[in-house]
Parts: C-alpha cells; sequence; structure tokens
C-alpha cells in the first residue's frame, strides 16, 4: 500500500493478475457499462493488448484503445494530444478510467492524460517491462520530454491502483529485460540490503536467456517494497525521493545525447551510477572501490560498463544545465557512499561534474 495525499492506493503484484482486471473495476465500484481508455504502444498492443481488451469487454466494459508509436522519441505533447482528442471525442466523463498498459513511457504518458484530462480521471496502472514494474509504474509520477531535456513537463498524479504481473516480462526481448536490472541494481546500491543479498545470489539468472519467473516475481516485490514505502514518506521528492535518481542524472543526459536512440533507459541509469561513483571519488565522499563494485554488477547483468566513446562531455552539458532537478544552475547530485548509502548535495564546483565520463 502507497500512502498518497490523494489517499492510499494498493500495489498488487503476481502471476495471473492481467485475467482479474475486470473482477477488480467491478469490486471498486465501476458500472460493467462504463467505458475504459486502455493507453499502449503498439508493440505492447501487438502481444498483450487483444488479451487485456478482450477480458473487459467480455465482462462488459466498452473499450477505447489508443497506442503511442514505440520508443522515447514518442513521449510528447502531440502523442498525448492525440490521445486526449480521441477519448475527448468519445464523449469521456470524469468516472471513466484510464488503464495504461505498457513500460515506463506509456506509463509517463498514459498518467499525464488521465492527470489532465477533465482535470482528473481514474488511473491503472499495468506495467508491462522490468522498469515499470520495479519502479516507474510506482509513485505518481507522469509526464513528457521536451526538446530540452526529459520529463520537463508532466505532474504528480498517484494511480488507484498498480497491477503488476511478473509474467509480462516473460516476452520482453533479453537486452530489455537485461536492461531494467540497471534499475534494480539501483535500489539494491540506495538502501536495499536484502536486494543486494539477492542480487549477489540470483543475478546471472536473472540476466539470463530463460525466464526465471521465482526469481523475477521476488525482485519485483522487494523494488515495488522500497519504492513504495520511500513515495509513502516522501510523494513530491522533496527529501528522501531523489535518492532514487542515483544514476539519472547523467542517464537522461546520455539519452538526450544520443537522441533516445541505440541505448536503452536502464543501461544509461547504469553508465549514470559509474559518473556518480567518479564524481564521489573526485569528492572524497567515496573510494575507487565503488566504482569498480558498480561495473562488476553491470557486467554481470551484461550492461555496458563504459561509456561511448563518441559521447563528450560537451555533448552531456546542455541536458545537465536543464535537468528538472537543477537549481541556480546546479544540479542536486546523488552521490554514492558506500552500498546502502547515499548523500545529496550541490556543494561542489561544476568543472567536477566532467570527471563522471570514462
Amino acid at each position: 500500500m502507497v500512502a498518497s495525499r490523494s489517499g492510499p492506493y494498493p500495489i498488487r503484484v503476481g502471476s495471473g493478475i492481467r485475467e482479474r482486471i475486470p473482477d477488480w473495476l467491478v469490486e471498486m465500484g465501476f458500472p460493467v457499462t462504463r467505458k475504459v481508455a486502455l493507453i499502449s504502444n503498439t508493440t505492447v498492443r501487438a502481444i498483450h493488448g487483444k488479451t487485456v481488451s478482450d477480458s473487459l469487454e467480455a465482462r462488459g466494459f466498452p473499450v477505447r484503445p489508443f497506442d503511442f508509436p514505440d520508443g522515447e522519441s514518442f513521449k510528447t505533447l502531440d502523442s498525448v494530444r492525440e490521445c486526449l482528442d480521441l477519448l475527448l471525442a468519445s464523449k469521456w466523463e470524469r468516472q471513466n478510467p484510464v488503464l495504461a498498459l505498457g513500460g515506463g513511457v506509456v506509463g509517463d504518458m498514459g498518467g499525464f492524460v488521465a492527470s489532465i484530462l477533465l482535470r482528473g480521471v481514474p488511473l491503472f496502472h499495468i506495467p508491462t517491462t522490468v522498469v515499470g514494474q520495479v519502479d516507474s509504474s510506482i509513485g505518481g509520477k507522469t509526464g513528457v520530454d521536451h526538446r530540452e531535456g526529459k520529463n520537463l513537463i508532466g505532474s504528480f498524479y498517484p494511480p488507484r491502483s498498480v497491477w503488476i504481473d511478473p509474467s509480462f516480462l516473460e516476452t520482453l526481448p533479453l537486452r530489455e529485460r537485461r536492461s531494467g536490472l540497471g534499475e534494480v541494481i539501483k535500489y539494491a546500491l540506495i538502501g536495499d540490503q536484502k536486494l543486494l543479498r539477492f542480487l549477489d545470489d540470483n543475478l546471472e539468472s536473472l540476466s539470463g536467456e530463460p525466464f526465471d519467473r521465482d526469481a523475477w516475481e521476488e525482485t519485483i516485490f522487494l523494488c515495488a517494497s522500497d519504492k513504495a514505502r520511500i513515495v509513502s514518506e516522501d510523494e513530491r521528492e522533496s527529501g528522501v525521493r531523489m535518492n532514487l535518481n542515483f544514476g539519472h542524472t547523467f542517464g537522461h543526459a546520455l539519452e538526450g545525447a544520443m537522441g533516445y536512440d541505440g541505448i536503452l533507459h536502464g543501461e544509461a541509469v547504469g553508465l549514470g551510477m559509474i559518473a556518480a561513483a567518479r564524481i564521489a571519488k573526485s569528492l572524497g565522499i567515496t573510494g575507487s572501490e565503488t566504482e569498480g563494485m558498480i561495473r562488476r554488477y553491470l557486467k554481470r547483468a551484461h550492461l555496458p560498463d563504459r561509456w561511448p566513446e563518441q559521447i563528450t562531455f560537451a555533448d552531456l552539458e546542455p541536458f545537465l544545465k536543464n535537468d528538472k532537478k537543477a537549481s541556480s544552475g546546479l544540479v542536486t547530485l546523488i552521490l554514492p557512499v558506500r552500498p546502502g548509502e547515499v548523500v545529496r548535495t550541490r556543494d561542489y564546483e561544476p568543472s567536477v561534474l566532467g570527471s563522471g565520463l570514462d
């Protein structure tokens, strides 16, 4: 259960959850004649959309589907506007729910649509990727990208519930599943020592070709529990929730510098954690062993541990300056001290940021 200013909301984790969605909507007071928006992307729609739509319509819910093109580059106000046009043309009402079926991009955009449509309609997340299941579907962050940077336009809008079915991950390409481990490793390094011990024993299984459902279900439960605890304590990211940005300052800048092409989010976060460790060493906050430890976890997960040769600090600098966490030209850095401990700081000279790259 996640505490929110708008009221608590549950997170359900387990295989077979997707089949229970229509019944849960009825239990939560939505009559079966109520129109439901199923927002997804073209890739997820082809794999999972029909199954979810059919189960809703078989129960009596009329479904209004909308698919964004797949990819971070389509996470824009133009895409959101198209979705709003469709739903408003369908005579949407404030009691009609929006279901976001997909990964972090779909969750961000579907949540943003729900937050601004008629000044807020009920939102439910059905995440289908590792990043969505362990992190982004929990906590109420919604938004879209701008040419100046990632997630610069958005809102805090908590869902009514989050429904996580680990079996969705079986259909992911192996690279995408491994990429999501970047976020899992982040959680293990910032505080959850139980998760760190679990990764020590299971990281090869999680990153392997066969899908280990039991290992993934435990991983999702540990990460989701940690995210729920942190968000309940700091919903609007004014304190401890900022620690979840470990690896994201440089990771988001790298994604932007590469035009959101050629690198996946979790891969970029992993490299961002290395950058944070290098800066922390430059500032005397941690030792060189921290960078080495992060690289070892990334290698075990088959994630890149070296920055792309074509990317320079000059490529990253515009995105760092426009980071949504920046204040007076300085971004708040989340820097590692040791496993389970990070610090937040704006007490540094801007020139130290260049030490983050290999």
